[in-house]
C-alpha cells in the first residue's frame, strides 16, 4: 500500500486549511493511504552546513523519510509559495537529504479567479532543486473558498471535490508508477540514442520517384515592371506624376 504524505501550505483561513485537508484525506483511492505531515519546531533560521541537525529537523526527516511519496500543496502569497512551506522544504533537503529521488505531486489551491501558476514555478523549481522526482503536467489547482464548506465542513463543492479525487488519483498513480520503475531510484532512462542509431546505421535515403514531382527551378522569369508594357489598358491608364492627369 503506497503511503503518500500530505504538505500544505497554510491557506487565508484556518478553517478552510483544516477542511481541505479533510476533503483531500477522504478522496485517497481505495489502497492508499495519506498521512498528513507537520514539522515541528525547526529553528527559525536555515540548516547549517558545518553543524549537526538538531532534533527537530531529525524528527522532521524521520517523517519523509517513511512515506513512499509526497503531495505538495500550495497557495499563493506575494506571488510565491508561502515561506514556511518553503522553510520545511529546506529543512528537508538539508544533508543528506530527503527529497532525492522523492516521487512528488504538486498544486496549488486557490479562490476562484486567483492564480497560482507562479508559486508552482517557484515549488517545481526548490523540490527539482533538491533532487524530488517532480510529477510533469498538467499543472494542477484546486479552486477553493471557505463557502465550499458547510458549517459542518461537508463540501458542497461538485467541482472541488472532482478535483480533489483527480488529484489525489493522479498521486497514488505517480508514486506507484515510481516504485514500479526503480524503487527508490530515478526513473529509467532510453538506453540508446534513437536518432544517433539511425545515423550510425548510414543507410541510403530512399530515392525521390521519377515522375509526380516537379523538377526544382532556381530561377522564373519574370516581366520587367519597368519596362513600358504595350497593352492598350495599360496604356491608358498611365497619369502624368505631377498632374495626376491621363499621360499623353
Amino acid at each position: 500500500m503506497p503511503v503518500i504524505g500530505l504538505l500544505m501550505g497554510n491557506l487565508p483561513q484556518a478553517r478552510t486549511t483544516r477542511l481541505l485537508s479533510s476533503l483531500l484525506h477522504a478522496a485517497a483511492p481505495s489502497g492508499t493511504r495519506l498521512v498528513e505531515l507537520s514539522p515541528a519546531d525547526l529553528p527559525l533560521h536555515a540548516p547549517y552546513t558545518d553543524a549537526p541537525l538538531p532534533s527537530a529537523g531529525l524528527a522532521w526527516k524521520r517523517q519523509l523519510d517513511a512515506v513512499d511519496g509526497l503531495l505538495v500543496i500550495t497557495p499563493t502569497h506575494e506571488r510565491s509559495i508561502p515561506g514556511t512551506l518553503k522553510h520545511a522544504l529546506d529543512w528537508a533537503s538539508a544533508s543528506p537529504t530527503s527529497l532525492e529521488d522523492k516521487p512528488v505531486v504538486i498544486a496549488g489551491a486557490a479562490a476562484p479567479r486567483s492564480g497560482s501558476f507562479m508559486a508552482l514555478v517557484h515549488l517545481r523549481t526548490v523540490l527539482a532543486d533538491a533532487g524530488a522526482l517532480v510529477m510533469g503536467q498538467p499543472e494542477r489547482t484546486l479552486t477553493v473558498q471557505s463557502t465550499d464548506f458547510s458549517a459542518h465542513g461537508h463540501c458542497h463543492s461538485a467541482e472541488l471535490d472532482a478535483q480533489a479525487h483527480a488529484l489525489l488519483g493522479a498521486a497514488a498513480g505517480y508514486v506507484a508508477h515510481v516504485a514500479r520503475a526503480g524503487g527508490s531510484g530515478p526513473l529509467p532512462t532510453v538506453p540508446t540514442d534513437p536518432i544517433r542509431a539511425i545515423r550510425a546505421a548510414r543507410s541510403t535515403a530512399p530515392a525521390s520517384p521519377a515522375v509526380g514531382i516537379p523538377a526544382f527551378v532556381d530561377r522564373v522569369a519574370t516581366a520587367d515592371p519597368l519596362v513600358e508594357t504595350r497593352d492598350p489598358l495599360h496604356a491608358a491608364m498611365r497619369t502624368d506624376s505631377t498632374t495626376g492627369a491621363p499621360a499623353a
